[in-house]
């Protein structure tokens, strides 16, 4: 029997063997490939064949990541303009302060009025400069930029009077009132913005500039004529004079000079907390600078004698504290600690606190620079003890100094020597 498949199959005839000898003929089925043409006619009635004309499949999903891209960079934006204000206060955290800023801190109680007003004093003067600079600029040296700079600063800004307690920049600009410090100040910030290597100086008592050109050259800024002086006059200058000794001062060194200054003012007035606010913002702007430590160290020392003065022993001993901590090896103030300890006791012991002189006396690192000793306070004791007639509270006194002096016989039969002689008058 023959079965057709369509007019795509033909009959090829295959034998099989078969038992007894007899042969059957089966026709199997051969496909043939067809053309492209007649399998899309074949396969196009077909419902689980059909798809979609065209790529609109591909082409929804290509529109949802456009969508998705473009959302994802609008968030974008939107969260990088919302960080820029943080970025940009994190970027003037990080960025070195200049001198200006510094000045403008350190005068600590600035009015925003004043410093405005010192601002467009100084940003006025600049734009001047950029006006007015010489047509053969390019051709000056070094120096003679820093005359021209120089001179400008007295003849514009500079027009008032010199003035040693003088240390703000504010005031120097505004009013024309000056000092070492507040001139070295804007004459560095003017010949910052001019281009000239400047550096301040510091010697005992005293700042200036140096303008590095060859050679290097002190300028005395609170001299207006500085650059119109002979040679030999400028060797008489505490800048010149200070040679070896002088001290480079950084930024940060020059602006501490302003709270440094303002303590010593402080000081001298007896205003004690004061000074010593000044003088610690003055070492948080500078911490090496070995003047305002000396200086703390000095004014703590005259504060507990003003204390002692008044007998507030309390704040004598807690300034004391104070020195100890912050120059416990200091061969100035030694002399001094002994002294401040030794009104102390005298005062306690004016007061009948035994008990409290001796412990003060006994933690010094070095007791044997007071005049006061363990047995002369209670040898004071036993004899305060008794002229008052308490015979108890001296009896326990002489009890607690020869348990004291228990190693030292001599001391122990001089103090009861003492107290027969007292017992027996």
């Amino acid at each position: 029997m023959i079965v057709r498949m369509g007019q795509c199959d033909r009959v090829v005839p295959v034998y099989w063997a078969l038992p007894f000898g007899q042969c059957l003929r089966v026709e199997k089925k051969q496909h043939r490939q067809l053309p492209a043409a007649s399998q899309r006619a074949q396969l196009g009635n077909s419902p689980e064949n059909q798809i979609p004309a065209g790529d609109g499949m591909l082409r929804i999903w290509k529109e949802s990541d456009r969508v998705l891209w473009m959302l994802i960079l609008l968030y974008l934006v939107i969260m990088t303009v919302a960080s820029l204000p943080t970025l940009q206060r994190r970027a003037a955290a990080s960025r070195p302060a200049t001198l200006l800023e510094m000045a403008w801190a350190a005068e600590g109680n600035l009015s925003e009025a004043d410093r405005s007003a010192a601002q467009d004093r100084l940003a006025t003067h600049l734009k001047w400069m950029e006006d007015n600079l010489p047509k053969q600029w390019g051709r000056y040296t070094i120096a003679e930029r820093a005359a021209w700079v120089f001179q400008s600063m007295h003849d514009r800004l500079l027009t008032g009077k010199y003035d040693e307690d003088q240390n703000a920049l504010s005031t120097a600009l505004v009013e024309g009132n000056y000092n070492c410090v507040s001139a070295t100040i804007l004459f560095q910030i003017l010949s910052d913005r001019a281009g000239l290597p400047t550096v301040a100086m510091q010697t005992r008592g005293h700042v200036w500039c140096r303008l590095l050109s060859r050679p290097e050259l002190d300028i005395e800024t609170t001299c207006p004529t500085w650059f119109l002086l002979e040679p030999h006059d400028q060797d008489q200058s505490p800048a010149v004079q200070a040679a070896s000794e002088a001290r480079t001062l950084s930024a940060r060194g020059l602006a501490a000079k302003i709270p440094y200054n303002k303590a010593s003012q402080s000081a001298a007035q007896g205003d004690y907390p004061g000074a010593i606010q000044y003088l610690n913002f003055a070492l948080s702007l500078d911490p090496q600078d070995e003047a305002a430590l000396r200086n703390r160290s000095a004014i703590l020392n005259n504060w507990a004698v003003a204390c002692i003065t008044q007998k507030d022993c309390q704040t004598a001993l807690e300034i004391l504290e104070r020195m100890e901590s912050q120059r416990p090896h200091d061969p100035d103030l030694e002399g001094n600690r002994s002294k401040i300890v030794d009104a102390v006791i005298d005062q306690w012991c004016h007061q009948g606190r035994y008990s409290e002189s001796l412990r003060l006396l006994q933690t010094q690192t070095d007791p044997a620079n007071s005049r006061h000793s363990v047995r002369s306070i209670y040898q004071q004791w036993i004899q305060d003890a008794a002229s008052r007639g308490d015979w108890l509270e001296a009896k326990n006194a002489l009890r607690l100094a020869i348990s004291a002096h228990e190693n030292d016989p001599l001391a122990v039969a001089q103090l009861r020597r003492q107290y027969r002689q007292l017992t027996a008058g």
